[in-house]
């Protein structure tokens, strides 16, 4: 089944920054209609700017004339940034967007020269010059996009004043378990149905993003072990930004997600533990400071040297106006910017997109699917909304508007629809069971963080 990474979906004028969508509680059949749901969706606008979390940080890519808001990320020590795989490789689907778990890999990590970091709460109003990328680090191992979309960006210099953002700890015991409620935080669209990327770069955040399942106990192929899917409201730039739980840690790193922005797949970030505190030590040799008390003892030899004076940006100074303008204008980024930054722009700069169509269920769906069955029983499956406003459906599927849910066209002629428990679709041979509850609950659509695919530079 095709998913799409949550980068940046933008082409036309480059936003003054991306925001984190609004978590969308999980309804049933009594909770609003499809085209309620629809607008509750773009209510990724749920979401409310995020001036407290500034080691929530901003992945920018070079463009002609400027830079984009492509992605977002954690910063874990001054100089070291925790982000997604795909938001610094190219993937090698045909479209350069979409994947298939157990198919889709990543091609070569860009260069490190092409990408800034912003700690801006809206990318480029507050005057702070953004931090040069000094290295980049995938995981050894292999280059599969589902189960391994993590990478982590060394600074140049001393990476970012103590002053100016505070590191935010990594959670390196234990994944978020089902039900666990979440902070989510990221610079990504504001609203799904934008293709310019005029509603992004702003750090954004929701508080009550809630895990749905974690590893195999999914039971499907979309997510594999060391991830988790969510009821979560990121959208095309929030790749790569963390997933906070309780205690504030970093706990996750959004990976991919659904078309209308509702559910998000998470890299857990304890899967990636030995690989964040090896790096961490080799951060803090190159900023010269010494390590974080979570990072444990250091490597035998380990000598971080002597502290470099003042307070070393990784770009002009930290401060004053921004060294490179933000780009703007129909097709940017360009064509032409994209060779700037190393290569054509085709999967990071799109987000990666899941569709849970027929993910097995047994009565809630993550995000903005239903759980079917034709059975009466669980456990069912997970089939997207629809309303008499929009019927549109996947194929061999059809819209039952009675229900508002895409139902499978071969089993149409065999079900008939039951209001007694609020909702849900019963077998002609069968009454609804009214003990087994409300199985038309929400799901999640899409594939690898964001179902839409936005429009992408020519030429790339």
């Amino acid at each position: 089944m095709p998913f799409r990474l949550h980068g940046s979906v933008f082409q036309g004028p480059v936003l003054a920054g991306l925001a984190l969508a609004a978590s969308l509680t999980v309804v049933g059949c009594e909770g609003p209609s499809g085209e309620e749901i629809g607008r509750a969706d773009s209510a990724i606008i749920g979401g409310k700017l995020d001036t407290t979390h500034k080691g929530v940080v901003s992945l920018l890519k070079q463009v002609q004339g400027g830079y984009y808001p492509a992605c977002s990320g954690t910063l874990l020590t001054q100089n070291l940034v925790l982000t997604a795989h795909h938001c610094v490789a190219e993937l090698d689907s045909a479209d350069g967007a979409s994947v298939d778990c157990g198919k889709t890999s990543f091609k070569a990590t860009e260069r490190a020269s092409t990408m800034l970091v912003s700690v801006e709460a809206n990318v480029g109003d507050e005057g702070l010059d953004p931090f040069r990328v000094a290295q980049l680090w995938v995981p050894d191992g292999g280059n599969a996009v589902c189960g391994r979309d993590i990478a982590l960006l060394l600074l140049s210099g001393a990476g970012v004043p103590a002053n100016v953002a505070t590191p935010i700890e990594p959670n390196l015991s234990k994944e978020l378990a089902a039900n666990e409620v979440f902070a989510a935080i990221g610079y990504g669209l504001q609203d799904p149905a934008d293709e310019t990327g005029q509603t992004a770069g702003h750090r954004m955040g929701v508080t009550d993003a809630t895990v749905f399942c974690e590893g195999s106990a999914c039971g499907t192929d979309l997510v594999l072990e060391g991830e988790f899917i969510a009821d979560s409201p990121v959208c095309s730039g929030d790749s790569g930004g963390p997933a906070l739980d309780k205690n504030g840690r970093v706990s996750g790193v959004t990976s991919r997600g659904d078309q209308k922005c509702t559910v998000g797949i998470y890299s857990g970030v304890s899967a990636w533990r030995d690989f964040i505190i090896e790096k961490t030590f080799e951060a803090a040799t190159s900023g010269h400071y010494a390590p974080p008390a979570w990072a444990g003892d250091p490597p035998t030899g380990f000598d971080p040297g002597t502290p470099s004076g003042g307070s070393s940006s990784g770009g002009s100074g930290g401060s004053g106006s921004s060294a490179l303008p933000l780009a703007g204008g129909p097709g940017s980024p360009s064509s032409a910017g994209a060779n700037a930054v190393g290569g054509s722009s085709s999967s990071s700069s799109n987000s990666p997109i899941i569709d849970p169509l027929g993910l097995s269920c047994t009565g809630d769906c993550p995000g903005s699917y239903v759980c079917w069955t034709v059975t009466n029983k669980p456990p069912g499956i997970c089939v997207p909304q629809c309303s008499a406003a929009d019927t549109s459906c996947p194929a061999e599927y059809e819209c039952d508007t009675s229900l508002g849910a895409c139902l499978r066209t071969a089993d149409l002629p065999k079900t008939k629809t039951s209001h007694s428990g609020g909702c849900s679709v019963a077998n002609t041979a069968a009454e609804r069971d009214p003990t087994s509850g409300a199985w038309l609950g929400l799901l999640l659509l899409g594939a690898l963080w964001r179902g839409r695919r936005a429009s992408r530079p020519s030429d790339t």
